[in-house]
């Protein structure tokens, strides 16, 4: 029976400052790549146009849980849950108004607006890829939303959130949001990998570190939480494992997937 891995990205895969895949995680990303008893799958709140980081990874995983549930792609073929239409349009329409920057995911590619020139500046730095640059008379663009992410302060977060009950907002930390439909999670998307492909739940794993991640850590059997992660996290895991420069995450599959001392 098959062991079935889903690994986060941002701060499990990778580094939160360096942002790169340290040796050790890569070394056992090619060794379970390699293993015909086991399938990886990314599963991050970034959608696929912003991977460029881990592109070079991505042919070791069977497939893609991507934009926290709404985009899965496995063996090419995409399957996506996308923001109501009408929905979207309030969103957009309340963020420009409240002059509030933000990204969306779409079949199309990833869309921008930006309010603030700092803002700008530090997103396209972290986060490149290619996108449209949106302006306020764009909305037929708006059709096919899978995810946004809403960049401001966690006040304008809250003020956003009390308008739009039926989308759940995942803070990063102190600036910045994943916010998708109120129904849907990283953890519906691994149930709709597991019916696809069949997997037994009790050979599921789930490695992450944030609040995003909570959902899949309570479908998956079993649960690794990094060790700098946020409390919610830690929480809702069943292992905590070392930090992702100490090895952390390799540790961890050895000795809770691959059974090694």
């Amino acid at each position: 029976m098959k062991k079935v891995l889903f690994f986060d990205v941002d701060g499990t895969l990778l580094t939160p400052k360096k942002r790169i895949v340290e040796k050790e995680t890569l070394e056992v990303l090619e060794e379970l790549s390699k293993n015909p008893d086991v399938d990886l799958y990314l599963s991050s709140g970034r959608g696929r146009e912003t991977l460029g980081d881990v592109e070079f990874i991505i042919p070791y995983f069977t497939g893609l849980n991507l934009a926290n549930g709404g985009h899965i792609i496995i063996n090419n073929e995409s399957f996506l849950d996308c923001i109501d239409r009408k929905l979207v349009e309030e969103v957009v329409k309340f963020m420009i108004n409240n002059k509030i920057s933000f990204s969306a995911s779409t079949s199309k590619g990833n869309l921008r607006m930006y309010f603030n020139d700092e803002v700008k500046s530090s997103f396209d730095r972290n986060v490149p890829c290619p996108y449209t640059l949106l302006n306020e008379n764009d909305d037929f663009y708006f059709d096919d939303v899978i995810q946004f992410w809403l960049l401001g302060t966690n006040d304008q977060i809250d003020e956003v959130e009390k308008h739009f009950k039926d989308l759940t907002f995942f803070k990063w930390g102190t600036f910045g949001a994943d916010v998708i439909p109120a129904l849907r999670d990283k953890g519906t998307g691994i149930k709709k990998i597991l019916n696809i492909m069949n997997y037994d739940i009790n050979n599921t794993y789930a490695f992450g570190d944030s609040d995003n991640d909570v959902p899949m850590f309570k479908v998956c059997k079993t649960s690794i939480v990094m060790g700098k992660c946020t409390p919610k996290a830690r929480d809702a895991a069943t292992y905590i494992t070392g930090l992702i420069e100490e090895g952390g995450l390799a540790d961890a599959v050895r000795k809770y997937v691959l059974n090694k001392k």
